[in-house]
């Protein structure tokens, strides 16, 4: 699973939740009692019902202004029109760069665009997956500090579920963490992937979310839908940069140290949690992990489960 964006995750298991609540209430009426509605087949049906409004393909969306993306038959969309809806009921804050959210049958993919001008790749072979692991657990180790002294879960990182790579002929970075927590005794493992496609004025942010059983199926075909689908409009395609456009800040590998801070900010998480970003820079990951930790908390209190019991002594 995908966390470093709570909203995506619950996304995935609410609209389940969801429909699988609906349908036990409708089986539980009374013989001979109309409901108000048949249960819904399907978890777009039961956003659906629950006020977001789906674009289903096949159909091309617009991703921004920047973007497109061709939808498959079978897949449906949230566009700019549902996407107050739709982070509302994931229980998510915005942060005003989402474009769009792609439902596909066993997946999710959440689209952001960042405006921060061109990427340069003149570190694409620079990208040292074990240095950089290094960097975000020992970030990591001085976070669980700060999170230790206010009672909070300490969290892990348990190497790469896909390495760093660099794509130079389609311009794509790619990179997957697996995520434990002390919740737990560090037993779970979460998948975190993060994809940023890199574009003339900008980065598009994707976020895949999946279940950890279909994460590799889910992640071969999110591969195979971006690659075909996806494409930045005319204009703004990575190699129409031109001398005098405005160039980011930083390169690739500042993009994946960063990029879990970027999108934990989005939940509203990091002002939530209290993270010190000035004090502890380097470990602007630990935001992402903490997502991990509240995660079955949260689900708990969208579908009124109880909390599971401490486990006996």
């Amino acid at each position: 699973m995908h966390l470093q964006h709570i909203g995506i995750l619950v996304a995935l298991l609410f609209s389940g939740a969801l429909w699988a609540a609906d349908k036990t209430a409708a089986e539980k009426a009374p013989v001979g009692v109309a409901t108000e509605a048949a249960p819904p087949k399907s978890r777009e049906e039961a956003l659906q019902r629950a006020g977001v409004k789906l674009q289903a393909g096949p159909v091309t969306v617009p991703l921004g202004k920047a973007a497109e993306l061709k939808l498959p038959a079978g897949y449906q969309f949230v566009g700019k029109d549902s996407l107050d809806r739709f982070y509302e009921l994931t229980q998510n804050v915005r942060r005003g760069n989402e474009v769009g959210v792609v439902i596909a049958p066993g997946y999710m993919l959440f689209f952001d665009y960042d405006e921060i001008g061109y990427v340069k790749d003149e570190d694409k072979d620079k990208l040292d997956a074990d240095k950089l692991m290094k960097s975000m657990s020992e970030g990591q180790e001085a976070a669980n500090e700060d999170r230790k002294s206010r009672g909070w879960d300490q969290m892990k990182l348990k190497g790469w579920a896909t390495p760093p790579h660099y794509d130079a002929t389609t311009n794509n970075l790619k990179w997957a963490i697996n995520l434990s927590s002390s919740q737990d005794e560090f037993k779970q493992i979460w998948i975190n992937e993060s994809i940023r496609l890199l574009g003339r004025a900008g980065v598009m942010n994707v976020t895949l979310a999946s279940s950890n059983d279909g994460f590799k199926v889910a992640e071969a075909e999110a591969d195979k839908l971006l690659a075909g689908n996806f494409s930045y409009v005319s204009g703004q395609k990575y190699a129409e940069f031109k001398s005098g456009d405005k160039v980011a800040a930083y390169g690739l590998s500042a993009l994946v140290l960063g990029g879990a801070g970027v999108l934990a900010a989005k939940a509203g998480l990091l002002a939530k949690l209290g993270i010190l970003l000035g004090k502890f820079w380097k470990a602007i990951v630990f935001g992402l992990i903490a997502i991990a930790a509240v995660l079955k908390k949260l689900l708990n209190k969208i579908t009124r489960a109880e909390p599971e019991p401490p486990p006996s002594a």
